[in-house]
């Protein structure tokens, strides 16, 4: 018997040939074989995928989206003005698929669609940042600058990898800017060349296996990185190691609160969840348990 009465999937027909036969061909058998009614949407704009991701969450039992980060944003952002919209499901086929980390989704279409239909429904935290939504980040400084100085080709060529070279780019012009914080109504003066406010634990596929960070502990974790030196980098590319203490970094700053405004001397532009369209200052709020998402199953080890 079909698990779902009624499923919809949404793409962006955009996303390239290779792209959408993948998930024509490896993602729909499986949900067809879930679904009673399964409802398949393709989009050319993100003004269309928002409309149809609205739409569509009204009248499903659950929402697949095939895409990346940018895709997945914009689902929430659409979702999060609607009343009680259907759960939502990560088809990763983006470049880097970092909330798709997060929650342990395999980056195989084929097995993610298997592992999803056969997953449960979990209610995570998102951000709310100057009235919009971010499900996975919002950052300043270093991130935004590797965002804007990507090559289109490269990217496209090379695709994870054209970050890491953009970044590398980035951190040799990198200049500190100062910033004041507020967490949870406390005050603090803090200066970096990058700033994360992270919901999720992957950034450009570097995963952060810190207890500290989980999308439903009501919670966000900030990071400031303080210098572009080769010792912040160590610090920071550590912080993948759970054993590394965060309160015993000398470069790397941490904290966490629920509720956090950033103002800079000078207006700065802001990447949230790879997405470039919001300045400095920034009010950012969680809000614990406010999206339901369909997730694979935790294994439990028997011992």
């Amino acid at each position: 018997m079909p698990k779902f009465n009624r499923s919809v999937l949404l793409y962006n027909g955009n996303a390239g040939p290779s792209t959408v036969d993948a998930v024509l061909r490896l993602a729909v058998p499986h949900l067809a074989q879930a679904s009673q009614s399964l409802e398949i949407i393709q989009t050319h704009s993100p003004e269309e995928f928002e409309t149809a991701c609205k739409l569509a969450a009204k009248r499903a039992d659950v929402l697949f989206i095939a895409g990346g980060d940018g895709t997945v944003h914009s689902a929430v952002r659409a979702l999060s003005t609607i009343e009680s919209p259907a759960p939502l499901a990560i088809l990763p086929s983006g470049t880097c698929n970092d909330f798709a980390r997060t929650l342990n989704i395999p980056l195989d279409l084929d097995l993610a669609a298997s592992e999803l239909i056969n997953g449960e429904i979990k209610e995570l935290d998102t951000g709310r940042i100057n009235g919009g939504s971010f499900l996975n980040f919002a950052g300043i400084g270093l991130i935004t600058d590797a965002s804007s100085n990507i090559d289109p080709f490269l990217k496209e060529r090379y695709g994870r990898i054209s970050y890491f070279m953009s970044a590398l780019q980035s951190m040799r012009q990198a200049t500190p800017f100062s910033m004041h914080l507020k967490i949870d109504g406390i005050s603090y003066a803090e200066e970096g060349v990058l700033v994360l406010v992270m919901n999720g634990k992957s950034i450009g596929t570097h995963n952060f296996p810190l207890a500290t960070i989980d999308p439903a502990d009501g919670l966000l974790d900030l990071f400031i990185i303080q210098t572009s030196s080769l010792a912040a980098l160590r610090e920071w590319f550590s912080l993948a190691q759970p054993e590394v203490a965060t309160e015993e970094l000398e470069h790397v700053a941490h904290y966490q609160g629920r509720s956090i405004s950033i103002t800079t001397d000078t207006e700065l532009d802001v990447d949230t969840d790879g997405e470039i369209y919001l300045k400095t200052p920034l009010d950012i709020e969680i809000l614990p348990s406010s999206l339901k998402m369909l997730v694979p199953k935790k294994v439990e080890l028997l011992i």
